[in-house]
C-alpha cells in the first residue's frame, strides 16, 4: 500500500507506460493499453454524461453524535504502520433493529504500557429519522486496546447476533455478543491472537458444517526495531513500500463451536502462498455454491482461494485472470467490493490501487475466470489521481443499478500540499461513479462533502435511519470519522433482513426480474464490514417482488410476495414474518 523509494519510482514510470526502452514483450503490451487507456480518456470527455438524479449525501458526523478521531501515534519515524489507518463497522448489536457502528482505534506505537486507547461502540438512538449515536462502550464492557486496524463481524455460536474480530498490528481480539448489550472478549480461549500484522478479515462457513469459520488477511512482518528508512524520487524521506519488507501467510481458522477455533491454514492450505494482504471477501466465485475467497494484496499477486471441496484450498488466481491486471502487472490492491454489476448472474470484483495505477475492475464469465473490462466499463480514468482504500458497489438513488464509491487517501507525501493540522500531506477526495444502467461509470462530482480532502482508509456502508437507502460511513486517518447521510430522491426499494445472520451468506435476487442478484455478507471493502441486510433499489416499480435466496449450502428459498418501501424479516424455511425490524421508519 505505501509506495516510497527508487525500486517503487520505477515501477510507477513502468506503470505510466513513460519508459520509452520496450524491454520485453510484456513492456510492450503495457504501453499499447496505455494507449487504450489515453483513447479511453478521449471517449469519457466526449461522452453524454448519464443522469445523475438527485444523488445527495451529506456528511452529519457531528450532529449525530460521533465524535470519534482516529490515533495513528506518529512521531515523525515515517513507521509504515502509522499510514495505513483503520476501519470500522456497521451491525445491529443490541437485536433493535437499528443498525450500530464499531470504530477502531490506534493508539500509541511505543511504550503501550498503561491507559491505551480502546476501539469505540456508538448505538444507534435514532428516532423519527433524526440520526443520533450515543457510546456505549464502557457499558458493553468492551476495550479493544490493540492497535487496531480492522474489524469483521460475523455469529460464530449460531446466537442469532453478530460477534467482532478486531484485526490488529499485534495479537487479534474476538469479542462475543451476549445478546444483552454486553460483549465478553474471548480472545484468550478462541485460539485466534496470533502475533501477526492483521489488516482485514472475513466470516465464512467453508466446510459446510454450519459453523462460521474465520479467515484473517495479515499484511507484512514489520517491527518498529526493524524500520527501515525510504526516500522518494527526490532523495526526500518517505514512507517506505510493502516490498521492503517481507510479506506474509495469511491464516484460515476452522470454528470447533462453543467460541473455539483452530488454526487450520497447513490443513487447507492456505499457507502455501505469501502476499501483503490488505482486503479479503468470501464468495462463491465460480458457481459450484461452496464458499471461496478472493485477497487483495500490495504490490504483490492477489490471491483467488477456490474451495475444492474437500478440505483444500487452491490458489487461481493467476490462471483466473485475477492475480493482476490486465496488463499482467502487480498493483498496489487494498480495497475490494464483490457484486453482480453487469446483471449476468456472477459475482465481479472491483479492487482499489495506488494512484497511477487507476482501480481495476475484474469481470466474472460465470466459472471464475475473469477478464480486466476497467476502461470498458469507464472506472479507469477518474481513479489515476487518486489511491483507494475502502470501497463498495452500491445502489445509491435505488435505481436498480449498482454505483461505485472509493474512500481515497495517498501513502506517500503529495507535491505541494502542507502537513496540516494532521501532519501528513496526504489528503485526497472520496469519490462517487454513477452507473449509466448499461455498465459504464462516470464520475459524478456533485457530492459537495466527498470532494473535501481527507486521508479516507475504511468505508462501511449501511441504512442508519432505516429510510430505505445506503449511508456511507468512513474512517480517516488521525482525523475525525465522517458518515455521509443519503439525502437522495430515489426510487422505491425493498430491505431483506435475516432472522438468522449466521445464514446470511450466499446471494439473492428478485425472481423474473434480471440483473438484480446481491451479494450476502458483511465482508469487503478495506478493514471493514458492512449492514447484513440487503436492500434492492426499485426505480419506479411498486409492485411486490418475490425475493429468492440462495443459501451457503446451494439450497435455494423463495420469499414473498413482499410489499415495497419497508423491510422485512426472512428465517430460512420459512416465509418472510412481514414484519419490519423495530426501529423503522
Amino acid at each position: 500500500m505505501s509506495r516510497c523509494g527508487k525500486r517503487w519510482c520505477a515501477s510507477v514510470r513502468q506503470t505510466l507506460g513513460v519508459r520509452l526502452a520496450l524491454r520485453d514483450s510484456r513492456t510492450s503490451v503495457v504501453v499499447t493499453n496505455r494507449l487504450v487507456l489515453f483513447f479511453a480518456v478521449a471517449f469519457a470527455a466526449a461522452s453524454p454524461a448519464p443522469s445523475a438524479g438527485d444523488v445527495r449525501f451529506q456528511d452529519v458526523a457531528a450532529s449525530a453524535g460521533l465524535d470519534f478521531r482516529h490515533v495513528n501515534g506518529m512521531m515523525g519515524e515515517r513507521w509504515l504502520v502509522e499510514i495505513m489507518g483503520a476501519g470500522a463497522a456497521i451491525f445491529d448489536f443490541d437485536g433493535d433493529g437499528l443498525m450500530d457502528i464499531w470504530l477502531v482505534q490506534g493508539g500509541r506505537l511505543v511504550d503501550r504500557r498503561g491507559d491505551l486507547p480502546c476501539d469505540r461502540l456508538y448505538r444507534n438512538a435514532t428516532e423519527r429519522g433524526r440520526l443520533r449515536f450515543v457510546d456505549v462502550t464502557d457499558a458493553a464492557g468492551i476495550c479493544a486496546d490493540g492497535y487496531g486496524m480492522g474489524v469483521a463481524t460475523g455469529d460464530i455460536d449460531n446466537d442469532g447476533d453478530l460477534d467482532v474480530f478486531v484485526a490488529n498490528y499485534g495479537p487479534n481480539q474476538l469479542f462475543e455478543n451476549l445478546g444483552d448489550g454486553r460483549f465478553r472478549d474471548i480472545s484468550g480461549q478462541a485460539g485466534i491472537a496470533a502475533d501477526d500484522w492483521s489488516v482485514s478479515a472475513s466470516f465464512a462457513d467453508i466446510d459446510g458444517d454450519g459453523l462460521t469459520d474465520l479467515y484473517v488477511a495479515n499484511y507484512v512482518e514489520f517491527a518498529l526495531a526493524d524500520h527501515k528508512p525510504c526516500t522518494d524520487d527526490f532523495g526526500q524521506p518517505s514512507y517506505c513500500s510493502p516490498v521492503v519488507y517481507k510479506s506474509t501467510a495469511d491464516r484460515l481458522y476452522r470454528n470447533l463451536g462453543a467460541g473455539v477455533f483452530a488454526e487450520s491454514s497447513a490443513r487447507f492450505g492456505i499457507d502455501q502462498a505469501r502476499g501483503a494482504g490488505l482486503g479479503v471477501v468470501a464468495a462463491d466465485f465460480d458457481g459450484d455454491r461452496d464458499m471461496d475467497f478472493y485477497v487483495a494484496n500490495d504490490m504483490t499477486d492477489n490471491l483467488l482461494w477456490i474451495n475444492q471441496g474437500g478440505g483444500t484450498f487452491k490458489d487461481n488466481a493467476l490462471l483466473a485472470g485475477a492475480a493482476a491486471n490486465g496488463d499482467g502487472m502487480v498493483e498496489a490492491s487494498m480495497g475490494i467490493a464483490a457484486e453482480d454489476f453487469d446483471g449476468d448472474g456472477d459475482l465481479d470484483l472491483f479492487v482499489t490501487h495506488l494512484a497511477v495505477q487507476t482501480n481495476t475492475l475484474y469481470v466474472n464469465d460465470g466459472g471464475g475466470w475473469f477478464s480486466d473490462r476497467t476502461n470498458v466499463a469507464g472506472v479507469a480514468v477518474g481513479s489515476i489521481p487518486y489511491t483507494g482504500f475502502g470501497t463498495a458497489w452500491f445502489d445509491a438513488e435505488n435505481d436498480g443499478d449498482l454505483d461505485l464509491f472509493s474512500a481515497n487517501g495517498a501513502v506517500t507525501a503529495i507535491v505541494g500540499q502542507p502537513p496540516g493540522s494532521l501532519g501528513l500531506a496526504l489528503r485526497q477526495p472520496n469519490q462517487l461513479w454513477l452507473n449509466d444502467g448499461r455498465g459504464r461509470y462516470r464520475e459524478n462530482k456533485s457530492v459537495a462533502d466527498f470532494v473535501v480532502p481527507e486521508v479516507s482508509r475504511g468505508a462501511a456502508l449501511g441504512d442508519l435511519d432505516n429510510d430505505g437507502d445506503l449511508d456511507i460511513l468512513v474512517a480517516n486517518n488521525r482525523s475525525q470519522v465522517r458518515l455521509y447521510r443519503n439525502d437522495s430522491e430515489g426510487g422505491h426499494w425493498l430491505g431483506v433482513a435475516f432472522a438468522n445472520v449466521s445464514q446470511a451468506a450466499g446471494v439473492a435476487w428478485l425472481e423474473g426480474v434480471p440483473g438484480t442478484m446481491r451479494r450476502l455478507g458483511t465482508d469487503g471493502s478495506y478493514a471493514s464490514a458492512r449492514d447484513p441486510r440487503l436492500l434492492f433499489g426499485l426505480a419506479s416499480s411498486d409492485e411486490p417482488p418475490v425475493v429468492r435466496v440462495r443459501w451457503p449450502d446451494g439450497s435455494e428459498e423463495r420469499f414473498g410476495p413482499l410489499a415495497v418501501d419497508r423491510y422485512h424479516v426472512v428465517e430460512r424455511a420459512k416465509r418472510s414474518t412481514g414484519d419490519p425490524p423495530a426501529g423503522e421508519r
